[in-house]
């Protein structure tokens, strides 16, 4: 369980928003959130793949509730996630402006987004880290 990094992802209304990434396995407390399951990129890519956007007033239990056979964990996990976005948030309404804004920005397959760019979030800059495959996921 691991923080891994900070990403700015700028939504399509131009704001950006500071993401923090941790590694699927990490234990988080019940903290309200907008968190995204997504594929960090390789190498020097400026794009990382949002699978799903979620909101939630208790973290811990939201990621036990997407687990259950069929849930949005499952669906993620079967295209390649490999990292937790979270950007806590107190306030529900701000929550749910942002999650509106994410799900619009991007739209992750797994929140029935649809055609070939579904879920891909460009970045300012490269990635400011180098993952190897095999220190993220499965």
């Amino acid at each position: 369980m691991s923080r891994l990094t900070t990403l700015t992802l700028t939504s399509h209304r131009g704001r950006d928003y500071p993401v923090e990434l941790f590694s699927p396995d990490t234990a988080f407390t019940q903290t309200g959130a907008v968190y995204l399951y997504l594929k960090l990129p390789e190498g020097r890519s400026r794009q990382v793949q949002v699978f799903y956007v979620g909101e939630t007033e208790a973290l811990e239990a939201q990621l036990a509730e997407d687990r259950r056979p069929g849930g949005a964990w499952e669906r993620a996990e079967a295209l390649g996630f490999d990292a937790i976005g979270g950007l806590a948030l107190a306030r529900p309404e701000d929550r749910a402006m942002i999650a509106a804004e994410f799900i619009h920005s991007w739209h992750p397959p797994c929140n029935d987004g649809h055609g070939a760019l579904a879920g891909l979030a460009g970045l300012a800059a490269p990635a400011p880290f180098r993952m190897k495959r095999a220190m993220v996921g499965k």
